[in-house]
Protein backbone atom coordinates (compact mmCIF):
# COMPACT_ATOMS: atom_id res chain seq x y z
CA UNK A 1 0.00 0.00 0.00
CA UNK A 2 1.28 3.17 -0.96
CA UNK A 3 1.73 6.12 2.08
CA UNK A 4 2.19 8.60 0.01
CA UNK A 5 -0.65 11.53 0.20
CA UNK A 6 -1.12 14.02 -3.28
CA UNK A 7 -1.22 18.03 -1.95
CA UNK A 8 -4.61 17.89 -3.38
CA UNK A 9 -5.84 15.61 -0.62
CA UNK A 10 -4.10 17.50 2.47
CA UNK A 11 -5.69 19.56 4.76
CA UNK A 12 -5.81 23.08 4.39
CA UNK A 13 -3.69 23.72 7.38
CA UNK A 14 -0.38 22.67 5.82
CA UNK A 15 -0.93 23.68 2.56
CA UNK A 16 -0.54 27.68 4.04
CA UNK A 17 2.30 26.60 5.99
CA UNK A 18 5.39 28.32 5.38
CA UNK A 19 8.28 26.47 4.33
CA UNK A 20 10.68 24.71 6.65
CA UNK A 21 14.60 26.92 5.37
CA UNK A 22 17.28 24.81 6.84
CA UNK A 23 20.46 27.04 8.00
CA UNK A 24 23.09 26.15 4.70
CA UNK A 25 19.77 28.15 2.69
CA UNK A 26 19.95 31.05 4.71
CA UNK A 27 21.85 33.74 3.03
CA UNK A 28 24.48 35.20 5.94
CA UNK A 29 26.05 37.94 6.01
CA UNK A 30 29.42 36.28 5.39
CA UNK A 31 28.20 36.09 1.84
CA UNK A 32 26.94 39.37 1.37
CA UNK A 33 30.72 40.49 2.69
CA UNK A 34 32.31 38.18 0.04
CA UNK A 35 29.99 39.32 -2.53
CA UNK A 36 30.91 43.31 -1.77
CA UNK A 37 34.35 42.73 -1.29
CA UNK A 38 34.41 40.89 -4.80
CA UNK A 39 33.05 43.61 -6.15
CA UNK A 40 35.30 46.40 -4.76
CA UNK A 41 38.20 44.83 -5.85
CA UNK A 42 36.87 44.20 -9.07
CA UNK A 43 36.46 48.06 -9.54
CA UNK A 44 40.11 48.82 -7.87
CA UNK A 45 41.48 46.21 -10.19
CA UNK A 46 39.78 48.05 -13.56
CA UNK A 47 40.69 51.19 -12.17
CA UNK A 48 44.04 50.44 -11.53
CA UNK A 49 44.28 49.22 -15.21
CA UNK A 50 42.70 52.35 -16.49
CA UNK A 51 45.07 54.37 -15.18
CA UNK A 52 47.10 56.91 -17.27
CA UNK A 53 50.96 55.38 -18.26
CA UNK A 54 52.18 58.38 -16.39
CA UNK A 55 51.94 57.18 -13.23
CA UNK A 56 53.93 54.35 -13.91
CA UNK A 57 56.87 56.64 -15.60
CA UNK A 58 56.77 59.16 -12.28
CA UNK A 59 56.42 56.18 -10.18
CA UNK A 60 59.66 54.92 -11.40
CA UNK A 61 61.20 58.75 -11.34
CA UNK A 62 60.09 58.66 -7.38
CA UNK A 63 62.20 54.85 -7.20
CA UNK A 64 64.92 56.76 -8.77
CA UNK A 65 65.31 59.58 -7.09
CA UNK A 66 65.09 58.14 -3.37
CA UNK A 67 67.75 55.31 -4.20
CA UNK A 68 71.30 56.28 -3.43
CA UNK A 69 74.23 54.03 -4.60
CA UNK A 70 76.88 55.06 -2.43
CA UNK A 71 79.84 54.97 -3.57
CA UNK A 72 79.33 53.76 -6.73
CA UNK A 73 77.34 54.42 -10.48
CA UNK A 74 75.89 51.00 -10.94
CA UNK A 75 76.26 51.02 -15.08
CA UNK A 76 77.03 48.53 -17.21
CA UNK A 77 78.49 49.11 -20.92
CA UNK A 78 77.82 46.91 -24.20
CA UNK A 79 80.85 46.74 -26.02
CA UNK A 80 81.95 44.39 -29.54
CA UNK A 81 85.77 43.01 -29.87
CA UNK A 82 86.71 43.32 -26.09
CA UNK A 83 90.08 42.15 -25.68
CA UNK A 84 89.84 38.21 -26.01
CA UNK A 85 86.87 38.01 -27.69
CA UNK A 86 86.08 38.12 -31.52
CA UNK A 87 85.38 41.31 -33.08
CA UNK A 88 81.45 40.57 -33.86
CA UNK A 89 81.51 39.93 -30.36
CA UNK A 90 79.63 42.10 -27.43
CA UNK A 91 79.88 41.36 -23.95
CA UNK A 92 78.63 43.07 -20.83
CA UNK A 93 80.65 44.84 -17.96
CA UNK A 94 80.25 47.17 -14.95
CA UNK A 95 81.17 50.67 -15.68
CA UNK A 96 82.13 51.27 -12.11
CA UNK A 97 85.84 49.94 -11.62
CA UNK A 98 84.63 49.29 -7.70
CA UNK A 99 81.83 46.95 -9.23
CA UNK A 100 83.69 45.73 -11.65
CA UNK A 101 86.73 44.94 -9.73
CA UNK A 102 87.86 41.34 -9.82
CA UNK A 103 84.90 40.58 -12.70
CA UNK A 104 85.53 39.55 -16.56
CA UNK A 105 83.25 40.48 -19.04
CA UNK A 106 80.25 38.52 -19.38
CA UNK A 107 78.15 37.41 -23.03
CA UNK A 108 75.43 36.62 -20.47
CA UNK A 109 73.54 40.54 -19.46
CA UNK A 110 71.87 38.66 -16.16
CA UNK A 111 75.78 37.94 -14.87
CA UNK A 112 77.09 41.98 -14.64
CA UNK A 113 73.68 42.46 -13.49
CA UNK A 114 73.50 40.08 -10.83
CA UNK A 115 77.28 41.66 -9.78
CA UNK A 116 76.57 45.13 -9.71
CA UNK A 117 72.81 44.13 -7.67
CA UNK A 118 75.41 42.37 -5.09
CA UNK A 119 78.19 45.04 -5.09
CA UNK A 120 75.75 47.69 -4.17
CA UNK A 121 75.60 45.91 -0.87
CA UNK A 122 79.02 44.58 -0.95
CA UNK A 123 81.47 47.26 -1.33
CA UNK A 124 79.22 50.72 -2.49
CA UNK A 125 76.65 51.08 0.57
CA UNK A 126 73.87 51.80 -0.95
CA UNK A 127 70.68 52.64 0.35
CA UNK A 128 67.71 50.03 0.35
CA UNK A 129 65.51 51.85 -2.18
CA UNK A 130 68.89 51.93 -4.46
CA UNK A 131 68.71 47.84 -3.66
CA UNK A 132 65.64 47.58 -4.69
CA UNK A 133 65.70 49.72 -8.06
CA UNK A 134 68.77 47.21 -8.81
CA UNK A 135 66.38 43.91 -8.68
CA UNK A 136 63.60 46.00 -10.92
CA UNK A 137 66.19 46.15 -13.25
CA UNK A 138 67.29 43.32 -12.79
CA UNK A 139 63.82 41.48 -13.71
CA UNK A 140 63.84 43.68 -16.56
CA UNK A 141 66.76 42.65 -18.38
CA UNK A 142 66.07 39.32 -17.79
CA UNK A 143 62.32 39.24 -19.05
CA UNK A 144 63.66 41.36 -22.12
CA UNK A 145 65.67 37.76 -22.98
CA UNK A 146 68.12 40.62 -25.60
CA UNK A 147 72.02 40.40 -25.45
CA UNK A 148 72.98 43.66 -26.99
CA UNK A 149 73.53 47.37 -26.13
CA UNK A 150 70.17 47.74 -25.45
CA UNK A 151 69.88 45.54 -22.76
CA UNK A 152 72.36 47.78 -20.88
CA UNK A 153 70.63 50.86 -22.35
CA UNK A 154 67.08 49.36 -20.04
CA UNK A 155 69.25 48.46 -17.30
CA UNK A 156 70.60 51.70 -17.00
CA UNK A 157 67.69 53.70 -18.02
CA UNK A 158 65.76 51.99 -14.95
CA UNK A 159 68.14 52.66 -12.62
CA UNK A 160 68.10 56.77 -14.01
CA UNK A 161 71.20 56.47 -15.85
Amino acid sequence: MNNFIPSTQLPLIYKHRKPVVTSHQVPTIKMYTSTILLALLSTLALSVSAAPAGGAAANAAADAAAADFGQCTPTMDFQLGREGRKADEGTFLPTDPLVAKGQQDALNPNIITNRICDQLTNVCDANDAAKALCAQAQDAVSAAGTRDATTADLFNQALGF
